[in-house]
């Protein structure tokens, strides 16, 4: 690190010294000579300046200052910050043969007051004024800076005053330019902006977009960050007089003070968060809090005070702002990869800020270079930090895939479980099983081996073309954890087929033991997260589902029935019902389907509860099963609602069937125990299929549609669908 501090001390007295390196001449008192031809001259070494420090000179008396006038660099007013009145006198003397208009540009933008005055017959002549205290709109040109047409007679000295007044730095950086040459310089200049302005609002609209995904507060303070120090250069340029507040002078004069504090607040805030001070420096994070929260307070003062002190203010804030970053950097150094590309791209931006502050308190001398310093290291930031967020993004992306991967393993793996779980016979279940590991895997072939009498035999294999040689050479393996063909050859499996890539489970009961094999013959080996996700889960659960299917029956009756009803399932009545109506039609015999509903049903459970609601519809499955058990199949189709299907009975006796119901609900109530009774009616919808094939979907919408109908006409009846 001192190392690094020594390097970094040189090569900063080294810019010092080239800043500092004067790029002017000695000035002259003799008029500045315009030639005919020419397209922009420099003014500023040769202009003269007189300072009128109490502001209370009367604008014709400056004619006789004209022995108090000294040099702009012998003055050395700039960067000086004060209430001042500035006289600017420039003496021309045009060359061409004919009288025309120059513009006379002063590159100053946010200057307060700045008044063109011309001599005429020895007095004085307003010709225009205007800065950040005047409205835009009085400008006779329009244009960013502060530009003024001169009329210049040929073969003739004329003289000119600038009188100036500002609430900030004060400096004077004047051009005469011909008319045509300050157009076209204008172009390139408007387009080196555009780029410049452009780079900074894409930085702002991708950073939104980041925060958008990734909820991340640093992100946010970036783009504040981004924002305020546009809005800087915007003022510094002068577009933001021009094209945002130019009709609202109060707020332009206070501008620029208030995004300095904006700036110092949500750097630091940046700062903070990226760099994760809480964690690497706790100290340094509590006095960042504290000055985060001056700044927040300090915001307003620009709208308070008077424009000059709150840029005082505001300077301070900006270099106890920089001093208190640097010691930051300094402290966490390189931590995280993050902090890497933090100190990579901030220490160009904060040395250029350094020079820039180090030019406002007139320790170096106010150039161009110092001027722009903090433009040029904006720049380097957006492009540095993209890199760094791009390289955030590529890591963030790689993670999310990763978890994306995860979700769709543990997803898949969890839908194939639901679905093998169903599974009860062996040889169905190994076969889908396979399945499942080939779709996880993404591996085309599969294989199962059972061993069994010492030695291992194929009992299925996912394709025809699949070629094992018997008996299978393979030794018995440990089963206790994944194996992979940098574990196993696949010639131990018997596989002849030309393969890269191949995954192993071993499955093991008391009664069992076996093992599915899946291979490929691309490279596309599993990650060791996949790995760590599938063999666990999927040797859990085959493991479990094999010793489950002696249960079968048991399991089985489960699934069948509804607990509560004990009828048929939803599920488990579709699967008999598209058998039997497939059946029928082929028999050619009719079949009917009843949907049924008991009428009013919320009220009882709004009236007596759910527990009575429950012995409600436990009441009408058992006189359903009573009346319709012996000549169909009953299910429970959710809630209150039954469906019944009868085979071979046409539309009559399905009328007669439903009516019967009707009639058992109506004689026989529903008796509360230790209470009242309760008279539960029910409505029924019948649907016939008797001449053409109709899917239970058909049929169930024909009966609902039915149903509908009996409950709009009053319900306690039946409807057929005719």
């Amino acid at each position: 690190m001192k190392f690094i501090s020594s390097k970094l001390l040189i090569l900063f007295f080294f810019i010092y010294f080239l800043l500092s390196f004067p790029l002017y001449s000695k000035a002259t008192t003799d008029p500045i000579v315009v030639p005919e031809q020419f397209t922009e001259i420099s003014l500023t070494k040769e202009l003269h300046i007189y300072l009128d420090n109490n502001s209370e000179m009367p604008d014709e008396e400056i004619l006789q200052k004209q022995e108090e006038f000294l040099s702009l660099q012998e003055a050395n007013v700039s960067g000086d910050l004060s209430d001042v009145t500035y006289w600017i006198k420039v003496t021309l003397l045009d060359e061409a043969s004919f009288n025309r208009e120059l513009l006379l540009e002063l590159k100053k933008p946010h200057l307060s007051s700045v008044e063109l005055f011309s001599v005429k017959n020895e007095s004085l002549l307003l010709e225009e004024k205007m800065g950040y205290q005047y409205p835009f709109n009085m400008r006779e040109i329009d244009h960013r800076n502060l530009v003024f047409p001169l009329q210049l007679s040929s073969q003739q000295a004329e003289t000119f005053y600038l009188k100036i007044k500002t609430n900030s730095f004060f400096q004077a950086p004047v051009s005469l330019w011909e008319p045509i040459a300050f157009s076209a310089a204008n172009y390139e200049a408007q387009t080196l902006f555009g780029i410049y302005y452009g780079v900074m609002l894409a930085m702002i609209a991708y950073n939104s977009f980041l925060f958008l995904s990734l909820k991340d507060r640093a992100y946010l303070y970036y783009i504040c960050f981004i924002m305020g120090f546009m809005m800087l250069q915007l003022i510094w340029d002068g577009f933001a007089f021009q094209w945002l507040w130019g009709d609202y002078p109060w707020f332009a004069l206070r501008s620029n003070a208030f995004f300095i504090i904006w700036n110092s607040l949500f750097s630091l805030q940046f700062a903070k968060h990226f760099l994760q001070l809480k964690t690497y420096a706790p100290y340094l994070n509590k006095i960042a809090n504290i000055f985060i929260t001056i700044c927040s307070i300090l915001l307003f003062v620009p709208f308070i005070l008077d424009v000059t002190t709150s840029t005082r203010i505001s300077m301070l804030l900006a270099t106890v702002f920089v001093i208190l970053l640097i010691t930051t950097v300094m402290k966490v150094r390189l931590y995280t990869r993050e902090a890497k590309f933090f100190i990579l791209a901030w220490s160009l931006l904060f040395f250029g800020v350094i020079i820039n502050l180090l030019a406002a308190y007139k320790v170096i001398p106010l150039t161009p270079i110092a001027l722009y310093a903090p433009k040029i290291g904006s720049l380097v930031v957006v492009i540095v930090l993209s890199l760094g967020l791009a390289d955030k993004i590529k890591r963030i992306t790689a993670e999310k895939e990763r978890e994306a991967r995860k979700y769709y393993i543990q997803t898949l793996l969890q839908n194939s479980f639901s679905q093998l779980g169903k599974i009860k016979d062996f040889p169905t279940l190994i076969e889908r099983g396979l399945q499942s590991l080939m779709a996880v895997t993404k591996y085309e072939k599969g294989i199962y081996l059972v061993y069994e009498n010492e030695e291992w035999k194929l009992i299925k294999k996912t394709s025809e073309d699949i070629t094992i040689n018997q008996p299978i050479p393979l030794y018995k393996p440990s089963l206790e954890k994944k194996l992979t063909n940098l574990d196993i050859h696949p010639e131990a499996f018997g596989i002849e087929d030309d393969i890269n890539t191949l995954f192993c489970i071993p499955i093991t009961t008391e009664q069992h033991t076996g093992m599915f094999v899946v291979y490929s013959e691309e490279w596309t080996e599993l990650q060791s997260f996949e790995e760590d996700i599938i063999f666990p889960s999927f040797t859990e659960q085959l493991t479990l589902f094999i010793s489950n299917i002696k249960d079968y029956q048991l399991l089985k009756e489960t699934v069948m029935y509804d607990h509560l009803t004990k009828v048929f399932t939803r599920k488990y009545f579709i699967e008999n019902a598209d058998d039997l109506i497939v059946h029928a039609f082929q028999s050619e015999q009719p079949i009917s389907l009843l949907l049924l509903d008991i009428d009013h049903f919320k009220q009882v459970n709004d009236n007596y509860g759910h527990a009575i609601g429950d012995l409600a519809i436990q009441f009408v499955a058992k006189n359903i099963q009573e009346v319709c058990k012996e000549n169909g199949i009953v299910g429970r189709f959710g809630g209150e609602e039954f469906i019944v299907l009868l085979p071979n009975t046409t539309n009559k006796q399905a009328s007669q069937i439903a009516e019967k119901l009707i009639n058992a609900h109506r004689q026989q109530p529903f008796v509360l125990e230790n209470g009242p009774s309760l008279s539960i009616t029910i409505s029924i919808g019948v649907c016939t299929s008797d001449q053409y094939l109709m899917s239970l979907e058909d049929m169930f919408q024909c009966a609902d549609e039915a149903l509908y109908e009996a409950k709009n006409q009053g319900r306690n009846q039946v409807v057929v669908y005719s």
